[in-house]
């Protein structure tokens, strides 16, 4: 069965901002899991909780919930699934803000007609528009802001997205659009995000002498990524090695962007990502295919939106106002106990010893 259309049309926010959660590889199917937060409308005093704010506009529990409930949540480390979800909203905020500025209106009839697209595609998929309101996951006020944020996002993406900005868009992103690929491997030192500059510069500072030593010959790069590197995913013997990657493979942006920029066999200077920072050394290349642009038009306009979001999130962060409250101790359900196994069968009587 295919997934629900009205909650795959609703899931605007991430479709109109950048991932926050980015990891080196695709992440693996996650478990099983408990039911989104959102199995029942909470109270609207619960809903209107506040949990951030955005340059002074709040983002609510309701809000973060209507956004939650439209995936399936893994079960562990909720803190990061709670702050990476913020993060997302924080960016959806953000975004909206700036097209606000750019005095983009959308009419009534634009949102009416959005409407009635999802409402078309509902009714294939078996149900209707107050049917899934009524689920209580959000309302049609709700519903209208979001499509209206949406048809902005698009209208304003058009405005920029002439044939020859994109042209010049794949021209200058060669390697994305014609599946170049590079081999690296990589040593990679813990460090938190949120580190001082003192703890960070200690790191930095082993990286560069390992760095010194692999370009003296004392030891090898494969070496001391089996000696030093704390990335779990580096089995014993693998070097650091992380295989082929392209730059729409799913590895996280400032690692694959450093290691494209690397002639083979040469090693970067020190890259920072969310995991601590790293050296990268390119061992193989593999170049791309010639790309023809009519053909693949509308997948380079959705690059270039993506990074032309990219870019309107760097400049608006800059500047703006954040806030993210700790997580509520009872934003996600527990998971429900495991069934508690059957009492074995009782044992058949023994025969009675036979008389003496």
């Amino acid at each position: 069965m295919r997934p629900n259309v009205f909650n795959g049309l609703l899931a605007l926010t991430a479709w109109m901002t950048v991932a926050t959660a980015t990891h080196a590889q695709a992440p693996a199917t996650p478990p099983a899991t408990n039911p989104p937060p959102a199995a029942a409308r909470p109270p609207d005093a619960v809903r209107k909780q506040p949990l951030g704010t955005v340059n002074g506009e709040v983002i609510t529990r309701g809000e973060l919930i209507n956004f939650l409930s439209r995936y399936q949540i893994p079960q562990g480390n909720e803190e990061q699934i709670y702050h990476d979800a913020m993060e997302t909203l924080i960016n959806t905020h953000l975004v909206n803000g700036f097209l606000i500025r750019q005095h983009i209106n959308v009419s009534e009839e634009k949102i009416s007609a959005q409407v009635a697209v999802l409402e078309k595609q509902l009714k294939q998929d078996g149900t209707d528009l107050k049917t899934e309101l009524a689920r209580g996951i959000t309302t049609e006020a709700e519903l209208r802001t979001e499509l209206g944020n949406r048809v902005r996002w698009i209208d304003y993406v058009d405005s920029k997205a002439t044939d020859a900005e994109l042209k010049r868009f794949a021209a200058s992103h060669k390697d994305l659009f014609g599946g170049t690929k590079v081999k690296a491997s990589h040593i990679l030192l813990r460090v938190d995000p949120k580190a001082s500059a003192e703890e960070k510069e200690k790191v930095r500072q082993k990286l560069l002498q390992l760095r010194k030593d692999i370009e003296a010959g004392k030891v090898s790069f494969a070496e001391a990524a089996n000696k030093h590197s704390e990335d779990p995913a580096n089995t014993e013997g693998a070097g650091g090695d992380v295989g082929y990657f392209g730059l729409a493979s799913g590895f996280i942006e400032e690692f694959a962007t450093a290691a494209f920029k690397l002639p083979k066999g040469t090693i970067s200077e020190i890259v920072e990502t969310p995991y601590g920072l790293h050296l990268i050394q390119v061992t193989d290349r593999q170049e791309g295919n010639p790309f023809d642009f009519e053909q693949n038009k509308v997948y380079v306009k959705q690059m270039y939106a993506a990074d032309l979001q990219k870019t309107i999130l760097t400049a608006e962060r800059k500047s703006a106002k954040i806030e993210i409250k700790p997580m509520p101790t009872d934003l996600f359900p527990p998971a429900p106990a495991p069934a508690a196994a059957p009492a074995p069968a009782p044992a058949a009587p023994k025969p009675a010893a036979a008389p003496k």
